[in-house]
């Protein structure tokens, strides 16, 4: 299958696969990144507020 065809299917999809599919292309990128776990760790270990996200900002960077 060429990725002109793979795109064609991809733009055929719901918008609701078209988001997980999405979703699983970043998973996929972040396996190749070798600090991302670490990264991730020190953000979810983070303590200071300052730096926390609301659920509504989480939202809003998500849906646009």
């Amino acid at each position: 299958m060429s990725i002109q065809e793979i795109c064609a299917e991809v733009e055929a999809l719901p918008v609701d696969e078209r988001r997980r599919l999405a979703a699983l292309l970043v998973s996929l990128r972040h396996k190749d990144l070798v600090d991302y776990r670490a990264q991730m760790a020190r953000k979810i270990d983070d303590d200071s507020p300052e730096n926390w996200v609301t659920l509504e900002e989480m939202d809003r960077r998500l849906t646009t």
